[in-house]
């Protein structure tokens, strides 16, 4: 039993190390670097399983363990998408080497030298943790930032308990029969084989929403498609009742400025345009792409009124802004359509249909102007009764309450 333990980590983290790099070839990891910590690992253990000399043994195999820890951190920076800060973590990496030396070559410390190397280990990995905790979006990523804490403090219980608490020997040749390398093979088997699986299920994670966000975004603008304004819409409803507004925006002349300056200068305009919409982006508001240069937006639990404040203020902003970095000199402006949800609305497509005919007035108008669907309706509604008050004779006189 004791030989199974002794060489399983080694056999497993190779393993982990082929996973991993196929994992990356694929694209579902996003750093080669995993493959290359696994692969560090294995060989560390290696040298526990099959010994070639003692203190050969333990000089290079506390290299391969901060090596292994350097490549950890360097992948889950990558995956949680923050800063290497490489000069920090190389500076404590390399600074390793002088004490380990000197503990190993010098005056040979096995107990002080596993200490240090659990401490480092334990700092190198640990610091990413921290880093990137902050960065968990998913209960994947929570998992995995949960068992990457295990692994640092099953290394500082460790390094405390065999230092301080328990007389271990000093020799580097009593390591391999020792209680402490029992310890490793078996937490590693327990406790730090939930570290890789949990990474995986977190690479997992981030590719399925990659696959989403590919699906329902807008490839020029990173702005939501159609499709996924439709998902968000429904996820912000959770089955009940939307309350909100549309807004429907549509740059003016904009074939003008595609035949004029080419059909490159036409997208850095519309980057531009989504630029500045994205500027009200919040929990409430769901921005939307759905083609060529035309925008929609839903604000959750505003009033037609509230929105409209909101179109106009990005009107402005549009119309005031200066184009001269994208090559030419021409204003641009934009028109809006606003329109509030009813009650008799069963998705926001009716309201949408009702900001789009807004925005078609606005338009009439003669553009960059910010146009209402309740003001449609009221001159329908002044229609209808001027023409009632008409086909009813003289005795009947139309009044606000009857209009």
């Amino acid at each position: 039993m004791q030989n199974i333990i002794f060489y399983l980590p080694s056999s497993l983290f190779l393993i982990m190390a082929f996973v991993f790099l196929l994992l990356w070839r694929i694209g579902l990891s996003s750093s080669w670097q995993w493959g290359a910590g696994f692969a560090q690992t294995a060989s560390g253990f290696a040298l526990s399983s099959f010994p070639i000399e003692p203190t050969f043994d333990q000089f290079t195999s506390g290299i391969l363990y901060i090596g292994a820890a350097y490549s950890y951190g360097s992948a889950i920076l990558i995956h949680f998408e923050q800063p290497l800060r490489q000069w920090t973590r190389r500076a404590l990496a390399i600074g390793f080497l002088a004490p380990h030396t000197y503990l190993v070559l010098i005056i040979p410390s096995l107990r002080w030298d596993l200490f240090l190397i659990e401490i480092v280990f334990a700092c190198l990995l640990g610091s990413t943790i921290w880093l990137a905790a902050s960065r968990a979006k998913f209960a994947a990523d929570v998992a995995f930032i949960i068992a990457s804490s295990l692994v640092v403090i099953d290394c500082l219980v460790r390094g405390v308990v065999f230092t301080f608490l328990i007389q271990t020997s000093d020799e580097m040749a009593d390591f391999l029969h020792s209680a402490y390398n029992l310890s490793v093979h078996v937490s590693t088997i327990t406790v730090c084989m939930l570290f890789p699986f949990s990474a995986i299920a977190a690479m997992t994670a981030a590719a399925v929403n990659r696959h989403r966000n590919a699906a329902e975004q807008d490839p020029l603008t990173s702005l939501l498609n159609r499709r996924g304004f439709e998902q968000a819409t429904q996820r912000s409803s959770g089955g009940t009742l939307l309350t909100g507004a549309i807004i429907v925006c549509d740059i003016d002349h904009f074939k003008k400025i595609n035949d004029s300056f080419g059909h490159a200068t036409g997208d850095h305009v519309i980057v531009e345009v989504s630029k500045e919409l994205l500027k009200i982006q919040n929990q409430k508001t769901h921005i939307a792409r759905f083609g060529g240069e035309e925008f929609v937006i839903f604000v959750l639990d505003a009033s037609e009124i509230e929105v409209a404040q909101i179109a106009e203020t990005l009107r402005e902003k549009i119309a005031t802004r200066r184009w001269v970095d994208l090559g030419f000199d021409r204003k641009v402006t934009a028109s809006f359509g606003v329109a509030e949800l009813d009650l008799s609305d069963f998705s926001v497509d009716a309201a949408i249909d009702r900001a789009d005919r807004a925005l078609y007035l606005a338009k009439l108008a003669g553009r960059n102007q910010v146009a209402l669907a309740s003001s449609i309706q009221e001159k329908h509604l002044g229609s209808a009764g001027a023409m009632k008050s008409k086909t009813a004779g003289p005795t009947s006189r139309p009044t606000a309450a009857s209009v």
